[in-house]
């Protein structure tokens, strides 16, 4: 046996081995020595102390898209015609593009950014079938929006209940036809109300004859006008009659009214019966009066 060879090679795998000396068998110098097993075994244990690699990652792939959906209102009133003008609709999809920056063991990741992606046209119009008459403050609004490459149709507020007949998907010239007939809210200005100098509150109604049988609510509080502060509520209260051409409702006996004052009325109306529905209107607010003497109130 050649001991300087032998020598030399246990030197070598001492040397390889050293760093991982518990995970590789102990050396029996009494029998035979196979130096390449043991070469073997301390490579692999360095590779499983070695730090894990990073994992291949692509430079850029797809991320997510969305659409930005565009839509127009269509309105009707009792006059206009039953066919509405052909308009444009315009939906722009956005395209999510992302990108790995950096090893993600020391701070790297996903960075991501928003691009114009494709963008989709269509041309859109509405037609009533068969239009059924409408009261003079009622309107038929339909909204219709593009988002991406589909077309849809919405009713917003209508005096019947419409089902479609034709259009939708990529088909934007929509027909729609009236059933049966819905109820809708009150003219917001069908009554309107004035306040005199001797504090009475007087309203004119303009829509009497379609509401005939029927009656009205009417909710109000007399408030006086404070210059650069809050108006405070002299008098409140509702009152219900039937529908008239006009109402009277005397507010001169409320308490804590002063001559030369400043005072308005806020008010708002509900119609109670089967034409509208019985929802009060929005508040308006009548002309702003100085209170005068009641000698005074009666010459004029």
């Amino acid at each position: 046996m050649n001991t300087t060879r032998l020598t030399l090679t246990l030197a070598i795998v001492a040397s390889l081995a050293a760093p991982v000396l518990a995970d590789v068998p102990a050396v029996n110098f009494d029998g035979a020595i196979d130096a390449s097993a043991i070469l073997a075994q301390a490579k692999a244990a360095a590779k499983a102390d070695a730090k894990p690699e990073a994992k291949a990652v692509d430079a850029k792939y797809l991320g997510g898209r969305r659409t930005v959906q565009d839509c127009v209102s269509v309105s009707f009133g009792a006059n206009d015609p039953a066919v509405s003008p052909t308009f444009s609709l315009r939906s722009v999809e956005y395209v999510e593009e992302c990108y790995q920056t950096g090893d993600p063991r020391n701070g790297g990741g996903r960075q991501c950014y928003e691009r114009p992606g494709y963008t989709y046209h269509e041309l859109a119009s509405v037609t009533l079938q068969d239009r059924q008459p409408l009261l003079p403050w009622e309107r038929d609004t339909f909204r219709v929006c593009l988002d991406g490459p589909w077309l849809s149709i919405y009713d917003v507020e209508t005096a019947y209940d419409y089902r479609l007949i034709s259009g939708g998907s990529y088909n934007g010239r929509y027909v729609l036809a009236p059933g049966r007939k819905i109820a809708q809210r009150p003219d917001p200005v069908g009554v309107l109300g004035e306040l005199d100098a001797s504090m009475k509150f007087s309203l004119k109604d303009k829509w009497t004859s379609y509401y005939a049988g029927e009656s009205i609510e009417i909710k109000y509080a007399l408030k006086k006008h404070v210059e650069n502060w809050f108006d405070p509520v002299v008098a409140e209260g509702s009152v219900t009659v039937p529908v008239a051409e006009s109402y009277l409702v005397d507010l001169s006996n409320s308490s804590g009214l002063r001559n030369g004052k400043s005072y308005y009325v806020e008010y708002s109306i509900r119609r109670i019966g089967a034409v509208s529905t019985d929802k009060f209107t929005r508040s308006l607010e009548t002309n702003k009066v100085s209170r005068a003497a009641m000698s005074l109130a009666f010459n004029r």
